[in-house]
């Protein structure tokens, strides 16, 4: 039922205009990646649907998970050996691109930058 819900959803929104909100939201992320941070993957390997962050300033990513969790917002370290030295912002399925701005300036805020 999950699925066929979702589906309704994408086909309302319409796949090519999905497909645009994605690339949308992932040239925010990114642009604010390389201001703020560095991207972890060679640009042409990067996804429209999840940017992975090169922790370049040193910050505690479960901390600032863990205050992102405080107002509603959560993203993911990195894998492994990675954990603490990427970190992975999801910009797919329903967020909006109102959701990536105010999420991008959460961290901002909580990291003073």
């Amino acid at each position: 039922f999950a699925l066929d819900y979702q589906l309704d959803r994408i086909l309302a929104e319409g796949l090519e205009n999905r497909f645009a909100r994605h690339l949308e939201m992932a040239e925010i992320v990114r642009a604010w990646a390389k201001e703020k941070f560095e991207l972890f993957p060679e640009e042409k390997y990067a996804s429209n649907t999840l940017t992975t962050i090169r922790n370049t300033r040193g910050i505690s990513v479960s901390d600032l998970n863990k205050k992102l969790g405080e107002v509603g917002y959560a993203i993911s370290n990195g894998y492994g050996d990675l954990k603490e030295v990427t970190f992975r912002i999801a910009h797919m399925a329903d967020c909006t691109v109102a959701e990536i701005r105010e999420l991008l300036g959460v961290i901002d805020g909580i990291l003073g930058i």
